[in-house]
Order: structure tokens, then C-alpha cells, then sequence
């Protein structure tokens, strides 16, 4: 009897103890999962260059990406008895002067840097079509539901938009110097 007591007191105390290394690894585990990380590294980094070489890295700023119609998009949409379907409306310009008023009034906004859009064919929900693709350069205080809000005054589509965020944040794996 007194020999089984002392084996239950070791297994006790032997169970107590595995649980604490147990613990103690998974502690240790953790620490080195979150501190081993490095620092994520800049995939963006927008410079200003002087014409002498001078480097800049404009700090607090962020690219949103999105997609608008053009005129040729009309001619790729959801058709039902010849015309287009009530939620694709939006989207048939007889021209692309509706984008350049879209730009305007993207850059009245101080947080707005500039933009540039580009003409390109893909497709994501809808069928494969021509549009427009913006990269808007923005201050970080200007988000990306900032633009979808615009988009859908501007645009009327009442619906989800697809937008790409570059961000600036990170580190760069080489330093920027000013020539000497």
C-alpha cells in the first residue's frame, strides 16, 4: 500500500511537471514565432528626384488601384432583350468624358496626390470587357473606403468596389542616398 502511494505521489508530481515544460515551450514557442519576424519589407517606396539627383521618400502615402468603365465597355456588357441589364447601367458611356470629370474631381480632394489610369481588359465578377485602371496616389489619411464612398456618388454603380492598396509602410533593404 505505502509503495503505491509513493507511486502515485511521483506521478503526480511527474504529470506536474511535464505540464509546466509543456507550458513554458509553448511560451517560448510563441516568443520566438513573434520575435524572429522581421520588419515587413517595402514592396512601394515613392521617391521625388531632383533633377541633381536628390532623393526624397515621401512618407504617409499609399497607391489605391480600381477599375472604371470606358466608352467601349458598353459593347461587352449583360444584354437581356437587346439591352443592357439594370445593374450594368452604369457602366455605358457614349464617351470617356464622364473619367476625366472622375479624375477632376478625385484631385479636388487635398488628400488626392494625382492619379494616372491606363485603358486594359480583364475580368473579376462580370463578364471579360475594356475599362479603365486608376493608380491613385493618396496621403494614408485617405482610405480606400474614402474612394469607394466617391466612386459611388460619382459613379452610381451601388456596388462592391475592387480596390488594390499599395502601402509605403515598411522597411527598404537598402538606404536612399543624396549623391555626393
Amino acid at each position: 500500500m505505502k509503495s503505491e502511494m509513493h507511486f502515485s505521489k511521483n506521478a503526480s508530481a511527474c504529470a506536474k511537471t511535464l505540464c509546466c515544460v509543456c507550458i513554458c515551450a509553448a511560451v517560448v514557442v510563441i516568443c520566438c514565432l513573434f520575435a524572429s519576424r522581421p520588419a515587413p519589407r517595402k514592396l512601394w517606396e515613392p521617391l521625388l528626384v531632383g533633377t541633381n539627383g536628390e532623393t526624397t521618400v515621401m512618407g504617409e502615402s499609399r497607391q489605391l488601384e480600381f477599375w472604371t468603365p470606358s466608352a467601349d465597355t458598353k459593347d461587352y456588357l449583360h444584354k437581356e432583350n437587346g439591352k443592357v441589364v439594370r445593374t450594368e447601367t452604369w457602366e455605358v458611356l457614349s464617351n470617356d468624358a464622364p473619367n476625366v470629370a472622375f479624375g477632376t474631381m478625385l484631385k479636388s480632394n487635398g488628400n488626392v496626390l494625382g492619379y494616372r489610369r491606363v485603358l486594359v481588359w480583364g475580368q473579376g465578377q462580370t463578364l471579360y470587357k475594356p475599362g479603365w485602371w486608376w493608380t491613385v496616389n493618396v496621403f494614408t489619411n485617405y482610405t480606400a473606403g474614402d474612394l469607394a464612398r466617391t466612386y459611388d456618388e460619382f459613379w452610381k454603380s451601388h456596388q462592391i468596389l475592387f480596390v488594390e492598396v499599395i502601402d509605403e509602410r515598411g522597411t527598404s533593404d537598402r538606404q536612399f542616398r543624396t549623391p555626393q
